[in-house]
């Protein structure tokens, strides 16, 4: 086991390698905000402007979607010359996932993070990119995004919220741990008090699933394992693990229910205040930072699962059949709800399997 951690640690620090390869150090991980010192910083723009660039996550300071941030943020403060001094501020200290979304619309911030089905709540067509047992593959999930369906929903959401969608990171499948019994069928969801985000494609999952779904702020979440105000939970192994689930939790079951891509995001005013140059360094390093999150979030998965299992009761799933007929109403209420656009969706998502 003191092998896999030692792999688990080095593939973290592979996305700061990879991030800095053509430009110094950073800070990522110290949890301590030190992106906004990096050289130069006190430089001003040609225009006379510095521009504060401050990034709000969720996560905590050593997660991966929090180190490619870090990372990145280094990268644009020393490609900008200091003209953009980036901060990230991780575990939610500039308030919950919508909170930060709203953010980018009032100018509290200028980048955060949200799932698809978070920002259901703004643009309910982007719910589509986060149904159940919808993606195959991590390429097909790329595809997806990469491709005219994400390119579609990013306008879309762009002309009604005024925030641009600049990418779609890693995030893997999400996972359900407990501290009742292992989950081997939907059956076994019965009864169990399960913390959800509050994002309602997620709710309806796992109430589909059987299971009682109790929205519950990230922050709150280990505390309410602890003392037991909730059975368990559901994540990505990348977040069990950076934050310490394991410690209050004694069984992961391999569900795989929803593949829940990290979609990064930009007030746009922001972004078009930035000078040409600038904006073209936001552009450059954001697409550098998905690059290489994406494939280092991909190898630490596995890894992630054996190191887990070494701390608690893992289990994976024989027939995923019962669990992705029990979740097909989740689909039906969509449909009625927004109409042939969400079948339609879902019909292309679906034909883009590779």
């Amino acid at each position: 086991m003191k092998g896999n951690f030692v792999r688990v640690a080095g593939l973290l620090l592979a996305i700061i390698l990879v991030l800095s390869a053509c430009g110094g150090g950073t800070s990522a991980g110290t949890g301590n905000n030190s992106t906004a010192e990096s050289k130069g910083s006190s430089t001003p723009a040609a225009d006379g402007k510095v521009y504060q660039m401050r990034i709000g996550n969720v996560t905590a300071p050593d997660h991966i979607l929090n180190l490619t941030f870090e990372a990145m943020a280094e990268r644009i403060n020393e490609r900008s010359g200091g003209r953009i001094q980036a901060t990230v501020y991780p575990s939610g200290q500039l308030g919950t996932l919508r909170t930060m979304t709203e953010g980018l619309q009032t100018g509290t911030l200028e980048m955060t993070t949200q799932s698809p089905g978070g920002l259901g709540s703004f643009l309910p067509i982007m719910g589509v990119l986060e149904m159940p047992y919808m993606y195959s593959s991590h390429q097909h999930v790329y595809g997806v995004v990469d491709g005219e369906i994400g390119a579609e929903l990013n306008q879309k959401f762009l002309e009604a919220t005024g925030i641009r969608i600049v990418g779609y990171w890693m995030n893997l499948y999400r996972h359900t741990t407990n501290n009742v019994r292992p989950i081997h069928t939907p059956e076994d969801f019965k009864g169990l008090n399960i913390r959800v985000p509050e994002t309602k494609t997620v709710m309806d999952t796992i109430s589909n699933l059987g299971a009682n779904a109790v929205p519950m702020a990230v922050g709150e979440l280990y505390t309410g394992l602890s003392q037991g105000s909730v059975d368990g939970q559901e994540n990505p192994t990348s977040i069990i693990y950076a934050s310490k689930y394991y410690e209050v939790q004694k069984y992961l079951s391999l569900t795989g229910h929803i593949y829940s891509p990290t979609v990064v995001m930009i007030a746009d005013k922001f972004y078009q205040s930035l000078p040409e140059d600038l904006r073209q360094i936001v552009d450059e390093e954001v697409a550098n930072a998905t690059a290489s999150g994406r494939e280092a979030s991909e190898k630490m998965d596995a890894d992630l699962i054996e190191e887990l299992g070494g701390k608690m009761e893992v289990n994976e799933i024989a027939d995923m059949a019962p669990f992705r007929a029990a979740v097909q109403p989740v689909y039906d209420d969509m449909v009625k709800v927004l109409g042939e656009e969400a079948r339609s969706y879902f019909d292309r998502i679906e034909a883009a399997k590779p």
